[in-house]
């Protein structure tokens, strides 16, 4: 991958090299300055798109390795600012409190699996009832 960075690199130099007269006659000026200003501009963006798109191609869509151990299972919003997040680490479920400028950590919980949202309604709400008063009387 460096190997074909390099020789883009040593290419689009070498281009930009061969296009620049060798001494100019007389300084550009007005519309002629412009286009010259424009056409520079224009190469070095098509340089930059095609380096950013060789990347994408060499790295299989991904410019960063994301074989993390926590993954993001949910989260909703309790507030403007603030959210109640599940994370997932290894055979565990963490909640945590997402608030501007803190996270809070709520509860840890064995890795389980998510029902979907119409059925069973009330047994989860039983248990983070029985949750949270767990949670209550070991913060007292």
């Amino acid at each position: 991958m460096k190997i074909w960075l390099s020789l883009l690199l040593l290419f689009s130099a070498g281009l930009l090299q061969a296009a620049e007269p060798a001494a100019p006659a007389s300084p550009a000026s007005g519309a002629g300055a412009v286009m010259q200003m424009v056409g520079a501009l224009g190469v070095v963006l098509a340089t930059l798109f095609a380096v950013l798109w060789l990347l994408r191609r060499l790295s299989g869509g991904r410019l960063t390795g994301s074989s993390a151990p926590i993954r993001t299972v949910g989260g909703i919003a309790v507030g403007s600012r603030e959210r109640v997040v599940l994370l997932e680490i290894g055979e565990h479920w963490l909640v945590v409190g997402v608030a501007p400028g803190s996270v809070t950590g709520i509860a840890t919980l064995p890795r389980g699996e998510i029902s979907p949202a119409g059925s069973d309604a009330k047994p989860v709400a039983a248990d983070f009832g029985a949750l949270l008063a767990k949670l209550k009387a070991g913060r007292s």
